[in-house]
């Protein structure tokens, strides 16, 4: 049993809390830092809790960030934007890389905590490749068997969300430390990409290997899931929506050029081609207080 509350408060300096309440119902989002240590490989931990009024479906777009979600109330569902009537509900699960985008909802009360890696980060916390994780949500206890039970009890009965940050902490560090490393090349490679937002030629990365870039892709796609072309654009539509996210004015002209597009109608037919949307609709669809994107579809 889930020891969440109201007053569970986090305690000022490592985190912050953003809170919402409306016609939509509420939800509380808690975000802290990863420590030193594992700034490198986790980008944010999110403690969350919500009650929509409705059912309220959002959009997940492709990027770099895999998360591990970890849940106490309620599954996430998630279907496929062109097949409505195939939804699926997923407990604890990870996610690999995605070339397209998901539609997630719940079926009430919701209360988690979701950890985003670097793509390197979770190749190395799961200790494989990610090849069988592209494009798919993965039960938690089929990775990790009993060890997702028990750390997902841990951080459902802990006290506090500073508590379950430190309990996250001291699990992905000691998972992190102990996995065979990723060839320097490849691992190189991608954090090349990922540094640039997927704006530095692939021609140019397997020349400084060494390697030729039929063999780099390889590589790249066994180890994290998409070819290196493919993550390069995933990249740069990833931080389009990052942008785009932000509450207030954005014009769309300024994040093509700043996403590495030729043009607005560039970036216009690889938003659509990823999401299903354009960046106006996506516009519409932002929720106040860090709520992500509603789906109107």
């Amino acid at each position: 049993m889930s020891k969440l509350r109201s007053e569970d408060t986090p305690r000022a300096g490592r985190v912050r809390s953003v809170r919402h309440q409306s016609a939509l119902g509420w939800w509380e989002m808690v975000f802290a830092d990863p420590p030193p240590a594992l700034r490198k490989h986790v980008r944010t931990y999110c403690g969350w809790r919500e009650h929509t009024t409705t059912p309220l479906w959002r959009i997940e777009a492709p990027s770099s960030d895999l998360p591990v979600i970890i849940l106490f109330e309620s599954p996430v569902l998630a279907r496929h934007p062109d097949n409505p009537t195939d939804t699926k509900a997923y407990g604890s699960f990870v996610a690999g890389l995605y070339d397209s985008c998901t539609l997630v909802g719940s079926s009430g009360p919701m209360a988690g905590i979701q950890v985003n890696f670097s793509p390197v980060g979770a190749r190395l916390l799961l200790n494989r490749p990610l090849e069988d994780f592209t494009n798919r949500m993965v039960a938690l206890e089929d990775v990790w068997g009993t060890d997702a039970v028990r750390l997902r009890e841990e951080l459902a009965e802990a006290a506090s969300w500073d508590d379950r940050f430190a309990i996250l902490d001291r699990e992905i560090a000691t998972r992190i430390n102990s996995a065979a490393p990723v060839h320097p090349s490849v691992a190189w490679t991608v954090q090349r990409l990922v540094a640039s937002r997927g704006q530095v030629r692939i021609g140019e990365l397997a020349r400084a290997t060494g390697w030729s870039t039929r063999h780099l892709g390889a590589r790249v796609q066994h180890e994290f899931g998409l070819a290196p072309k493919t993550l390069a654009r995933v990249l740069r539509l990833g931080h389009a929506v990052g942008v785009l996210k932000h509450e207030g004015a954005v014009r769309l002209a300024e994040v093509a050029i700043e996403c590495g597009y030729y043009d607005q109608a560039h970036f216009s037919r690889d938003f659509r081609a990823f999401t299903g949307l354009t960046p106006s609709a996506f516009l519409q669809g932002r929720l106040p207080d860090a709520g992500g994107v509603a789906a109107d579809r």
